[in-house]
């Protein structure tokens, strides 16, 4: 499985960023590999949720993926699992975690963690050649997003 993690400083309580990261409707606003996000099963959001996301990419959509939310632990942390993604996705399973860390003053550290596996030998070839880094360039940049956005509120 390819590993990404990053993580940013956010100048807000966890419990906000936890809240703002959560809501379906903000989504595509600050994650740049995400043009929409539909919740599928009933609200609110928790364990067990249900979501489709439409995936981008350079802005456009390319590929939907349904997962669950196998872990939801307010306001600390949660974990997306894939459980269908589209034939013509670059990846066939994978994991997306959220940890949301206090830190002093008040502010949050949030960290993302993306592991995934590539979806046969073309896809493992151009995840080495660029998409992979292609993948940590708009995480990073998303995660500038959702600094601005919180801190903005």
């Amino acid at each position: 499985m390819t590993r990404i993690e990053d993580h940013i400083e956010i100048d807000a309580a966890p419990a906000n960023v936890f809240r703002f990261c959560h809501n379906p409707d903000h989504r595509a606003d600050w994650d740049e590999r995400v043009t929409r996000v539909e919740v599928l099963t009933p609200e609110p959001v928790r364990r067990g949720t249900l979501i489709r996301v439409d995936a981008a990419r350079s802005g456009k959509f390319v590929f939907s993926w349904d997962a669950e939310y196998s872990e939801f632990q307010f306001p600390s942390s949660s974990k997306v699992k894939v459980l269908d993604a589209a034939p013509s996705s670059s990846f066939g399973s994978g994991t997306e975690t959220w940890e949301f860390s206090s830190m002093g003053g008040g502010g949050t550290r949030f960290t993302l963690v993306w592991e995934y596996k590539p979806r046969g030998f073309i896809a493992r070839i151009m995840d080495v050649l660029g998409r992979r880094a292609a993948t940590r360039r708009a995480i990073r940049r998303s995660l500038a997003n959702l600094k601005d956005l919180v801190e903005a509120r």
